[in-house]
């Protein structure tokens, strides 16, 4: 060992415990990468592990500057560098440890874990840096496959939650189509009848001999009518297959009021079924909104047939009432849904948005709707409330932003 080298350690280890023999041994025999650095950030000693890794000699490295030998080609430290391990064990005198990124003689980057202690003299100045570092290049290419792996797993997991989601969306949508089913034959039953008693007098009155001016005034007036009943059928029939279409959500412009006016109309023969009063106070001024119109209806469609249901139970008044209202302090509008049905027990409030939870009987339904319609809002970002008192009515407050874009299950 040379003079100089000589020198190096006894001035490091301050004290002559151990022969320079001893001590070159342990230095050279560590698996750690140890380098030593001076304050103007030569290089003043390394450890034979270090050069192999890198694929220098000990004379290519010893009194060049660290960057030159760790860094790309043409890189160069500034003295303010942020991150440097250096500047950060002068700035707090204490030893710091940091994952860093190195380049081999041939280019190629290694990851390393490095510990910088500060070498200080008696006045508390630093005199060298001494790092001590290990490769965790494998470890980290280990990580980043991992982290690949779980990131597809939840590529796939999402993929299924989304595939899973469509289907209680149609599953849910098909339930609310099948009790509409008895009410709309009613509904499309009693214009066909109207329709087919007034041809059947229609043709009686032909039969009977020529037409008078009185009989064609009759005659137009009854066209008129089976024109109106047959329009009647034609937007009932088509609401119904807009309804029931199994679609893609696609965000546009939503006019609530229409939305409501839509449902109610589908619902008609529903609500009059059950002798429920319909109370409305929609918002005149009441702004268009970003949204999916067929998932905003099958909400509407849920709370609607919910309210008719409670009612049916209840003894007292029979009132469905809805609200809109335009919030513009919090850039959106609000729908809300009030029964006087039977209620909700203060118990079960909490729970009315949980997927496959029912209130109703047996066969009456499987406890989709909410939880389908609670994740309908969230898509549009917006909120849905339930207020209820038992034997006193429920009451479901919608609020939706006027502008949105789709959230996650875009099914």
């Amino acid at each position: 060992m040379s003079e100089s080298r000589t020198g190096f350690w006894m001035e490091l280890m301050r004290e002559e415990a151990y022969p320079e023999e001893v001590l070159d041994t342990v230095f050279n025999s560590m698996d750690e990468f140890v380098v030593v650095i001076s304050p103007t950030l030569e290089i003043e000693e390394v450890n034979r592990a270090l050069l192999e890794k890198m694929g220098y000699s000990r004379q290519e490295v010893i009194g060049r500057k660290c960057y030159e030998i760790f860094q790309k080609p043409g890189s160069q430290c500034s003295a303010d560098l942020v991150g440097c391990p250096l500047n950060r064990v002068v700035q707090s005198g204490r030893p710091c440890e940091q994952v860093l990124i190195r380049v081999d003689r041939e280019g190629h980057p290694h990851h390393a874990d490095a510990k910088v202690f500060p070498v200080l003299k008696r006045e508390g100045k630093v005199s060298k840096f001494i790092e001590v570092s290990r490769d965790i290049s494998d470890w980290t290419k280990e990580e980043e496959k991992m982290t690949l792996r779980l990131e597809k797993m939840v590529e796939d997991r999402t993929r299924e939650l989304k595939e899973t989601h469509s289907k209680l969306l149609h599953q849910d949508k098909m339930a609310s189509l099948g009790k509409l089913s008895a009410s709309v034959v009613h509904e499309i039953n009693n214009p066909i009848s109207g329709i087919l008693n007034l041809v059947m007098l229609m043709n009686r009155m032909m039969q009977e001999g020529t037409l008078q001016q009185k009989e064609m005034d009759q005659f137009s007036g009854y066209l008129r009518l089976m024109e109106a009943e047959t329009r009647r059928i034609s937007r009932i029939v088509s609401n119904l297959l807009a309804f029931s279409r199994h679609s893609k959500m696609e965000f546009g412009t939503v006019y609530l009021n229409q939305l409501i006016e839509k449902t109610l109309f589908l619902n008609a023969n529903l609500l009059k079924l059950h002798s429920i009063k319909v109370d409305e106070d929609l918002d005149a001024e009441l702004p268009p909104l970003m949204g999916s119109e067929d998932r905003l209806q099958q909400v509407f469609m849920n709370l609607v047939s919910n309210a008719a249901e409670a009612i049916e139970g209840s003894r007292g008044e029979r009132v469905l009432s809805i609200i809109t209202r335009s919030l513009p302090e919090k850039e959106c509008v609000s729908v809300s849904f009030t029964d006087t049905g039977v209620g909700v027990p203060q118990e079960n409030l909490s729970k009315l948005f949980e997927p496959f939870f029912s209130t109703k009987k047996k066969g009456k339904g499987v406890g989709l709707g909410l939880s389908v319609a609670y994740g309908i809002i969230q898509e549009h970002g917006g909120s849905i409330q339930v207020q209820s008192e038992e034997g006193r009515g429920t009451t479901f407050t919608i609020e939706l932003p006027l502008k949105t874009n789709p959230k996650v299950f875009k099914a």
